[in-house]
């Protein structure tokens, strides 16, 4: 069974999600690496999430469960379960998602073979609220390719990544809420200077798509504050994106100027080729 001197923490910040979150901790505890830690944090939920949670978690003592007393967000409460983990790897995972079993091996034994990995993600699944498979994102698998992609998209699944702490500043802050709803931007241009970015070839997630999804809610919020994000990069992180990024960027700049909201994640799914 998992214990707690695990070198793996599986960080889990919890909002309004009563719906998914049985699966989404069943999928955790079925994982083939049995030594994980899990530190699952309930954002003030008005709906039975932790009610979920706590039953779930009733005589398993690598789960740590708490809950905030008032809605603070996604960036406070996944930092307070950075700190509370104690493993040298932290793995992220949203709640109305779905771990695959050996995603936790796979990503730990990649970085334990390449020390001077910061992050390493995979391959997702797109299903729908109901878990039927609607189509997958695919992400490329080299640190170049990675890091030329972040200035005009997202690189890697959020939920699907595992960090090694140990390469990171211990005052690193691990989700950052001015980006809010894209803190994952601000996460990855802060530690590209630390390392390097992989993704599995391999498909470690299936990524629940529904309308509530917070980037999904207001698109045209979401771009502006991505741009806040690769500023950030530039400016602060020393970042240098490539002449192709800054020209598509540009153009996505000019699209969301003018398109109508309904129609961006539409254009950006094709874009993206998530089919």
């Amino acid at each position: 069974m998992p214990n707690l001197t695990s070198l793996v923490s599986v960080v889990l910040p919890i909002y309004n999600s009563d719906k998914y979150l049985l699966t989404c901790l069943k999928s955790i505890e079925s994982q083939t690496l049995k030594s994980i830690q899990l530190i699952a944090i309930d954002d003030g939920s008005t709906d039975s999430s932790w009610t979920v949670l706590q039953q779930f978690a009733k005589n398993k003592p690598w789960i740590k469960i708490s809950q905030n007393s008032t809605n603070l967000g996604v960036s406070p409460t996944f930092n307070r379960a950075v700190k509370k983990a104690t493993g040298q790897f932290l793995a992220r995972i949203d709640a109305d998602d779905i771990m695959h079993k050996n995603r936790l091996k796979l990503q730990l034994h990649y970085l334990r073979q390449h020390p001077n990995t910061v992050i390493v993600g995979g391959q997702c699944q797109i299903i729908n609220p109901q878990g039927k498979n609607i189509g997958k994102k695919t992400f490329p698998l080299e640190d170049k390719k990675i890091k030329d992609m972040l200035f005009r998209t997202v690189p890697l699944q959020q939920p699907t990544i595992m960090i090694n702490k140990k390469l990171l500043p211990k005052n690193f802050v691990y989700s950052n809420k001015k980006y809010s709803p894209a803190e994952d931007y601000g996460l990855f241009f802060a530690s590209a200077p630390y390392g390097q970015f992989a993704n599995l070839p391999q498909t470690t997630l299936s990524y629940r798509e529904h309308s509530t999804n917070i980037s999904l809610v207001n698109p045209k919020f979401t771009f502006w504050r991505i741009w806040r994000a690769r500023l950030d990069g530039v400016f602060k992180h020393h970042y240098k994106p490539s002449l192709n990024s800054l020209i598509t960027v540009l153009a996505q700049t000019i699209a969301i100027i003018l398109l109508p909201q309904k129609l961006i994640y539409v254009l950006h799914k094709k874009l993206r080729r998530m089919d």
